[in-house]
């Protein structure tokens, strides 16, 4: 596709899949070495083998590549509808060419093809870049803490807030009566409701599949991640993915119906903690303090648009639901 914006002309095009190295060797011309995007088999992972599909999106100008943007798509049913959204990743645009609205128009090509554009992890001052763009902020991140045995005493500035937390869990009822947790390797076979029924109607967030879990965890580049299953009698409720940390689980996803996410989280946390986490939305919010575990607000934030009036006057009517996992530069 040429287009002109600001007096340049470009021309836009998709990334074919076997043009990971491309890509590479763009970011790598201007993004520290140890950028995460930058890592053995990083960017194969995650625009050739996403079971969503590769959408990158290429900007030339008289055949000099200048711009490029990372698509990840995701479903979100909203009222029963199946919408499509994106994630953006790994935006970047030359030095040398910006100032001519090339991020603009790589944003708006987004909103031409997706329901809505979205995106996660944005700093204060990204997020201000975004407001240019017309996006809006659609949640903010909480960080989340079960903290299930005294902690060790000193001056670290964390300890006044595990203390904290370790008198919120040991007042919490324990939900997980009859409860069982298994840690394993691979992602367990669970109801599908453990994926379709996640959030409710006033509660939204992207839509995953077995196979987006597989891929996101099992077959990640460089994380090693664990599946922490909870079991009533030999029946798995749902699961929690969880990430070592030292001493102490991150948890990173959480698969089970909303109805059994008080349990299954009070299970995980007894079994594994402490555990700490981030996450968007203000009914998951609920959910986590209701399993005794302790939130407060973070830093990052989930940004979105709309092309579509309709669906953008939404963002702002439903609790936009979503697990931050490590980072937003792991996928």
């Amino acid at each position: 596709m040429s287009s002109r914006t600001g007096g340049t002309k470009f021309v836009m095009r998709r990334m074919r899949p076997d043009e990971s190295g491309v890509l590479r060797c763009f970011l790598a011309a201007h993004y520290p070495p140890e950028r995460p995007q930058l890592r053995p088999g990083c960017l194969e992972w995650q625009y050739r083998d996403n079971p969503g599909g590769c959408d990158v999106r290429f900007i030339h100008i008289d055949g000099r590549l200048v711009g490029a943007s990372g698509f990840l798509p995701c479903d979100i049913v909203v009222d029963g509808v199946r919408r499509r959204g994106a994630f953006g990743t790994n935006m970047f645009v030359d030095p040398l060419f910006r100032g001519r609205g090339i991020g603009r128009a790589i944003h708006e090509s987004r909103l031409a093809d997706y329901d809505w554009a979205l995106s996660s992890g944005q700093s204060p001052a990204n997020a201000q870049l975004y407001r240019r763009l017309g996006f809006l902020l659609v949640e903010r991140y909480r960080q989340c803490l079960a903290q299930t045995r005294l902690p060790r005493p000193g001056w670290r500035p964390r300890f006044a807030r595990e203390t904290a937390s370790w008198l919120q869990w040991s007042m919490s009822a324990g939900q997980d009566a009859g409860l069982d947790v298994r840690l394993d390797e691979t992602p367990p076979d669970v109801p599908a409701a453990c994926y379709t029924q996640r959030f409710a109607d006033v509660a939204v967030g992207p839509t995953w599949t077995p196979e987006h879990v597989v891929w996101r965890y099992v077959r990640h580049p460089y994380f090693e991640y664990q599946f922490a299953v909870v079991f009533r009698a030999s029946a798995p409720l749902g699961f929690a993915v969880v990430r070592r940390d030292g001493g102490r689980f991150l948890l990173v996803d959480l698969y089970a119906r909303q109805a059994e996410q008080v349990g299954v989280l009070h299970a995980v946390a007894r079994a594994l903690g402490p555990v700490s986490g981030q996450f968007t939305g203000a009914v998951l919010d609920g959910v986590f303090r209701s399993a005794g575990w302790m939130t407060w607000w973070g830093s990052s934030r989930l940004m979105a648009k709309s092309g579509d009036p309709v669906l953008h006057r939404l963002l702002e009517q439903r609790s936009w639901c979503f697990f931050g996992g490590d980072s937003d530069a792991d996928r």
